[in-house]
């Protein structure tokens, strides 16, 4: 055999870049999506299901499944908390979230020693969600961290601020009127306490990523539109969105329980946050100085459904 064939890296000696990169010997390989109905007596080509038998199945689907089992899109990590996440529809070009046309609220989720991670979210008057912002950096001073919040904050409109429960913990037994949010106070940043309610979070978020949509000719045309997008500059959102998992029972004993509805307690920060802006979503509050006729909470040319 040709030794100038073969190129081997152990895996550990690449970068997470490297990881990514398409090996040039590695085979192609093909995708075709077809929905349900392409399989159809009725309405397919050459089908084989019956159309009452189609809808009795789709009935017991979940949500989740629907992407899959009904419209045919294709789906990695089972695993994943939000399957249904598609770069190639809830990812955006960054536009600029007009006064006029959005409020943004901001989340903050404190740590002693992981990342700080801090998100804006702008919401528009048709009660649509855009990932706008984010901080993700362990900061070495409270200071600091007032000062890139406020840094960043200052191009929005923000009528909401948000932190974890954590930022309320004493700073030492001695002071316990000393907290993360008591300083961010005196610094100017005023917050509200966060909810912990977990789980109905994470709902929220499915519900507001699902979308129904067929691609034609490289355009998706939707019969649903999702209501949450991500700007493509909040790498650390994507990333987390694409990574975050369900805990997984390992041990003799794992074949014989349900999958972990339980999600793992890390990679999560920001889907925290975007939970809790779910959550604790304000009413649309029109800008001072500017007319209803305005607010019609449109986007620009990158709108992905235009």
């Amino acid at each position: 055999m040709n030794d100038d064939l073969i190129r081997i890296v152990p895996a550990e000696e690449l970068s997470p870049q490297k990881k990514e990169e398409v090996n040039p010997y590695q085979r192609k390989i093909g995708v075709v999506e077809a929905d349900i109905e392409s399989n159809c007596i009725e309405h397919g080509v050459r089908g084989i299901l019956e159309h009452r038998h189609i809808e009795a199945m789709i009935s017991e689907y979940t949500e989740e499944d629907k992407q899959a089992r009904v419209y045919g899109k294709f789906q990695h990590l089972t695993g994943l908390v939000f399957k249904i996440f598609n770069p190639k529809i809830h990812i955006i070009k960054p536009f600029l979230p007009r006064p006029s046309d959005f409020m943004v609220i901001e989340r903050l989720d404190p740590h002693p020693r992981n990342p700080d991670a801090v998100m804006w979210v702008a919401i528009d008057v048709k009660g649509r969600k855009f990932v706008v912002d984010e901080l993700f950096e362990k900061f070495s001073s409270v200071e600091e961290m007032a000062f890139k919040i406020k840094k960043t904050g200052s191009q929005y409109r923000i009528v909401q601020r948000q932190a974890d429960p954590s930022a309320w913990t004493p700073a030492s037994s001695e002071r316990s009127d000393v907290t993360l949010a008591s300083r961010l106070n005196d610094l100017g940043l005023h917050y509200n306490m966060a909810s912990k309610q977990r789980t109905m979070g994470i709902q929220l978020i499915q519900d507001a990523l699902f979308y129904q949509a067929n691609e034609v000719n490289g355009v998706y045309q939707y019969t649903q539109e999702p209501m949450l997008y991500v700007f493509d500059t909040c790498v650390r959102t994507i990333w987390e969105f694409e990574h975050w998992q369900y805990n997984e029972y390992s041990g003799k004993g794992a074949d014989k329980k349900d999958v972990s509805e339980k999600p793992q307690d890390k990679d999560d920060h920001m889907m925290e946050n975007l939970g809790r802006c779910l959550l604790d979503e304000p009413s649309f509050k029109i800008a001072e100085g500017y007319s209803t006729q305005s607010n019609q909470g449109s986007m620009p040319a990158s709108d992905p459904y235009k």
